[in-house]
């Protein structure tokens, strides 16, 4: 349960600082909604990882712990729903 925590906190900072950048540089979004975009980034991007991090190949030539997909899983829900509920906040 730690891990996908820590995993979901780091997938919301990550998403935050993009979000914040994307809204500062094109401007032509709300800042929640930049945000909220973020996170449905990293929540994709997380998703990616589970089905890569599955492959024998990849932990087969890493020394790297390989999470465990439902720990990859509950952190792409987590980012989904932080991101819809941030942006129902900013609607």
């Amino acid at each position: 349960m730690r891990n996908a925590i820590a995993l979901s906190l780091a997938g919301a900072v990550c998403a935050v600082l993009g979000g914040v950048i994307f809204w500062a540089i094109h401007g032509g979004s709300t800042l929640t909604r930049s945000i909220a975009y973020g996170c449905w980034f990293a929540a994709a991007l997380t998703i990616v990882l589970a089905v890569v991090s599955g492959q024998k190949l990849i932990w087969r030539r890493t020394n790297l712990p390989v999470l465990e997909g439902w720990v990859l899983y509950s952190s792409a829900v987590a980012l989904t729903v932080v991101g819809a509920v941030i942006d129902a906040i900013g609607s």
